[in-house]
C-alpha cells in the first residue's frame, strides 16, 4: 500500500489507455453525450475528419489505468475535484493514449495528521505526441501510521 509519505514532488508515473472503438464511442455517446460528432460518423468526418470521442469518455479512459494500476494500491480517502480540466484535441477511434501523472505537491494536513493532499497533473498524448487532455487533481490520501512513544 502506498501512503502520502511515499510520494514526492516531481515524481512521474506513466500509463497507457486502451483504444476506444467506433462502436464504444457511439455507445457511450448514446447514453451520456448524444451529440452528432460522437454518434454520426459522416457528420463527424465532415467536421473533424473522423468520429471523435466525447471528452467525458476520454477523461474516464485516461483515469482508468491510473485507478486500476495505481490508486487501488494507494490509501486513497477520496478525490477533491479537478482544476484546469482541458480537452485540447479530439480523440479518434482506435487511438491509444500515453498518460503521465506528475506529482506537484505533497501536503500533510495540519488539522488531521493521519492524512494529507497529493496534488498531481494528469495529461494524455495521442499517438502523434499531441496533448489531448490535461487536468490538475488534488486527492486526499492517508499517511503512514507513526509510533509516538
Amino acid at each position: 500500500m502506498k501512503y502520502l509519505d511515499d510520494f514526492a514532488p516531481g515524481q512521474v508515473f506513466r500509463f497507457r489507455s486502451d483504444p476506444m472503438s467506433s462502436d464504444s464511442i457511439k455507445a457511450f455517446a448514446q447514453e451520456w453525450d448524444p451529440q452528432r460528432l460522437h454518434t454520426d460518423e459522416d457528420y463527424a468526418t465532415g467536421i473533424h475528419g473522423s468520429l471523435i470521442a466525447s471528452g467525458f469518455q476520454t477523461m474516464l479512459e485516461v483515469f482508468k489505468p491510473v485507478m486500476t494500476e495505481m490508486m487501488v494500491k494507494t490509501a486513497n480517502i477520496g478525490g477533491m475535484g479537478f482544476d484546469n480540466l482541458r480537452w485540447l484535441r479530439p480523440v479518434r477511434p482506435n487511438e491509444t493514449l500515453d498518460i503521465e501523472l506528475k506529482v506537484n505537491t505533497v501536503t500533510p494536513s495540519k488539522s488531521k495528521p493521519d492524512r494529507g493532499v497529493l496534488h498531481y497533473t494528469l495529461s494524455a498524448k495521442n499517438p502523434q505526441g499531441e496533448v489531448v487532455f490535461t487536468t490538475d487533481t488534488p486527492v486526499m490520501i492517508q499517511r503512514k501510521q507513526h509510533d509516538t512513544d
